[in-house]
């Protein structure tokens, strides 16, 4: 029973972060309104326009981005306080200025890139199988305006979510884990919980499928960092070069040919990775 209530436990970071978005969510939506409801009542307008004025305000990428900002500066520091007081001295095996090498920083690169093949076939087989969670996706991208290259979407995506995000499942939920189970397993345990916290069925999948490549760097490098890394750097190539790739889903030599380039990628990031990190301990350790 003790370790069944120490692997609950490692639920905690989810349910937090759960009720940590609707804490900043739900008082911003309240304010809006009743600024919303002020500026009608001296206009003079009906109800119904208000309504849609609202509707369309929270609705809108900007309002969604910021809410997502202010919530993720929120958790870092939480989960950056947390992961600092409890678990830094055991889960830092490097100091910060050792960590990385130019090796590593290479084959980050090349995991962002070929991951990024690897994920949107994923992707697109998922959605062939289910078209309807593919649409509640695509809408969802939609509402969120992620397309949409502004100061803000880079800022939150590129910067602001890797450092939160890392930090609240490969800090926090992944340090938790492994004082229950295996390095294997525990790796596993945070990755679905990462594709849970997406609340949506084809971000789900990939981002536990990712959650696994993360744990793993995690892992292996012995310090946050390094996944902090990758996150950003893969969500900054698909944010400026996801439309510039070839994916040629609907022919199939094209298909198997860019597929087989992103494993390759993909192996041959893991490949330098490891050979980085033994560059860097056996620096580390002289």
């Amino acid at each position: 029973m003790k370790r069944i209530g120490r692997i609950l436990f490692c639920l905690l970071p989810l349910f937090i972060t759960v009720a940590l978005q609707n804490l900043v969510s739900i008082p911003i939506f309240g304010i809006t309104a009743i600024v919303s409801a002020i500026k009608s009542y001296q206009n003079s307008l009906s109800f119904s326009t208000l309504y849609n004025d609202l509707i369309a305000l929270w609705t809108s990428g900007p309002f969604m981005i910021w809410i997502s900002i202010i919530y993720a500066v929120t958790a870092l520091f939480i989960f950056g306080f947390w992961y600092h007081k409890k678990l830094a001295d055991t889960q830092e095996e490097v100091p910060v200025s050792s960590s990385l090498n130019i090796w590593i920083i290479l084959s980050m690169l090349l995991l962002s890139i070929g991951l990024q093949y690897v994920v949107t076939y994923l992707t697109s087989f998922v959605g062939s199988i289910r078209p309807d969670w593919m649409q509640a996706y695509e809408d969802l991208m939609n509402m969120a305006d992620i397309g949409s290259l502004s100061p803000l979407t880079i800022t939150y995506a590129c910067i602001i979510a890797p450092i939160s995000e890392e930090l609240i499942f490969r800090g926090v939920t992944l340090g938790y884990a492994k004082k229950v189970l295996p390095a294997a397993g525990a790796i596993c345990l945070q990755a679905v919980l990462f594709g849970v916290f997406h609340m949506n069925m084809i971000q789900g999948i990939y981002a536990a499928f990712l959650g696994l490549f993360l744990g793993y760097i995690c892992e292996e490098g012995g310090t946050i960092i390094i996944p902090i890394l990758f996150h950003a750097f893969f969500n900054m190539f698909g944010t400026f070069a996801g439309s510039l790739m070839f994916y040629h889903i609907e022919m199939p030599f094209f298909f198997m040919l860019w597929l087989t380039v992103g494993v390759l990628l993909t192996y041959a990031g893991i490949f330098l990775y490891k050979h980085g990190i033994e560059i860097r301990d056996a620096k580390f350790l002289a």
